[in-house]
């Protein structure tokens, strides 16, 4: 699977990686084994790893958008530090948050060390996630 991922209890905090080629169906089956393991509130690090890309139309990213704001829906979704070391993933990083529009706080990172901490020491308001 071309998404890996752990899980740290203590600190409430998903560390997933992307290798290679991402697809819809990648982030289907991540995001089902998220919501399995009730891990969708925790925090999450997503790295792009080097040589990792998306391949995802816009279809798709309306598909996985749509997927995050059904479990947004029912219970609170923990912030998203996605970390792209190179230009061209974080501009992948980029598009495929302008395009999924979900609720969730989600910021691109350079570095895992930062990532993390902005995961770890931020406490999440549940008033931005309030619903008019």
């Amino acid at each position: 699977m071309p998404i890996t991922w752990g899980v740290n209890h203590d600190n409430r905090v998903v560390s997933a990686t992307g290798r290679g080629v991402l697809t819809k169906g990648d982030f289907d089956s991540y995001l089902d084994d998220l919501a399995a393991a009730a891990t969708l509130s925790f925090g999450k690090i997503f790295h792009m790893a080097a040589g990792c890309r998306l391949q995802l139309s816009k279809d798709d990213l309306v598909a996985v958008g749509a997927r995050i704001l059904s479990h947004e829906v029912d219970q609170l979704m923990g912030r998203v530090a996605v970390v792209a070391a190179s230009d061209e993933l974080y501009e992948e990083a980029e598009k495929f948050n302008s395009k999924v529009l979900a609720d969730r706080p989600l910021r691109i990172f350079r570095d895992v060390a930062s990532a993390l901490s902005w995961l770890t020491d931020a406490q999440i308001d549940s008033a931005q996630f309030a619903k008019a």
